[in-house]
């Protein structure tokens, strides 16, 4: 397709998937108690996970919570809506941002895991409905343009490391989709995930860490401002990210795992220089005293072979990023359907940022493209 000279691969497309995802995909055993997308609004993202109504904040009353709010995005996504955000729609909506590829990951689906205690058989039958669900919609819209992120359960790491090689090996996905939280008060370097890490490492596909405010996951910025999304939003996006940025480069997941790729998604790029910055100041100071032993480079280098990080389109001091740690390890996204996304202007915002051709080139192709092996 291309816009504007650039190929562009839209790193993290989101699906809204049909209400009754669950009840017709998940295992018989659990159909009683299958996650179901709320419609009270036309445009509506809050999600009924044993109960608990995630996607909202303490109140339940978000998204949407004014008729402002509700007004415009069920503007914004009519079309998209009046078909239930059909595979055809996705396709439309990738053929309006000019998009060549994208890989798509969960809206509902990324809250099905997002209780600390849940039972692990429940989640990981919901992850399994989910990413047979999300089988059929690329199928039923073009599998040579939509790519899946599966979606599986750190609740127990046996059925996740099964839910992966089935989701790459018989469905074709390129990616492993995790919440960036600690679950069950367990560090992502913690020993109990390296067979995770070590199945998606010889799977060589990726990993994409998403972050979303209102689920009952502890997250910085939720814990503090319980009641206020757009407050609490600032914070959980980028701060989980840089958490468990810091999180698989300091406790040595990348040093046990070199192979494997991890994009850390919607949570902007301008962390970056600071983050790697303070990392390595805290290795050169500390390793020399016996700690971070585990560790045989600097953080920076790590994430330089091992990580990426996205921009958002008016995240207009990325050129410092740039210019400070390169460009080869950033990625964009347009975040459609969510009602912070820019839809349909969103690759059009990013070419305006003061980039260099070849940089967007970069970020637009180059870079997912490796991240995702497309």
């Amino acid at each position: 397709m291309a816009k504007n000279g650039f190929k562009i691969i839209d790193a993290e497309l989101h699906v809204m998937e049909p209400a009754d995802l669950w009840e017709k995909y998940i295992d018989p055993e659990f159909k009683d108690r299958a996650p179901r997308r709320l419609t009270d609004r036309d445009w509506d993202i809050r999600t009924v996970v044993e109960g608990d109504v995630m996607a909202s904040m303490a109140d339940y009353n978000w998204p949407a919570r004014s008729n402002e709010e509700a007004t415009a995005l069920a503007t914004r996504y009519a079309a998209e809506i009046a078909v239930n955000f059909s595979p055809e729609s996705q396709v439309q909506a990738m053929d309006n941002e000019g998009l060549d590829l994208a890989v798509l990951y969960p809206t509902a689906g990324m809250f099905i895991t997002a209780r600390n205690g849940m039972d692990p058989r429940f989640a990981e039958a919901a992850c399994r409905a989910y990413n047979n669900w999300l089988y059929d919609y690329i199928e039923a819209g073009d599998p040579t343009r939509m790519f899946g992120a599966a979606a599986v359960s750190p609740h127990d790491v046996e059925t996740a490391v099964t839910e992966a090689e089935r989701c790459v090996k018989d469905l074709g996905f390129k990616a492993i989709f995790l919440r960036p939280n600690m679950y069950n008060n367990r560090s992502w370097h913690d020993p109990y995930y390296d067979p995770l890490w070590a199945t998606i490492q010889d799977l060589d596909v990726a990993v994409g860490f998403h972050e979303t405010t209102g689920s009952r996951m502890p997250a910085t910025g939720a814990d503090r401002f319980p009641d206020d999304l757009g407050i609490a939003h600032i914070a959980t996006h980028s701060i989980e990210q840089m958490m468990v940025c810091m999180d698989v480069i300091m406790g040595g997941v990348m040093e046990r795992f070199p192979k494997l790729q991890f994009g850390f998604l919607e949570g902007q790029c301008g962390w970056l220089p600071f983050w790697l910055g303070r990392m390595d100041e805290h290795y050169e100071w500390r390793h020399p005293y016996g700690e971070m032993q585990d560790l045989k480079m600097k953080p920076s280098e790590y994430f330089n072979r091992q990580g990426y990080a996205a921009v958002e389109c008016e995240e207009s001091f990325v050129s410092h990023v740039v210019e400070a740690v390169g460009g080869e390890r950033l990625l964009t996204t347009s975040d459609y359907p969510h009602g912070d996304a820019k839809y349909p202007h969103t690759i059009d915002t990013f070419l305006k940022l003061p980039l260099s051709d070849e940089s967007k080139r970069q970020i637009l192709w180059d870079n997912p493209a490796r991240l995702y092996k497309l």
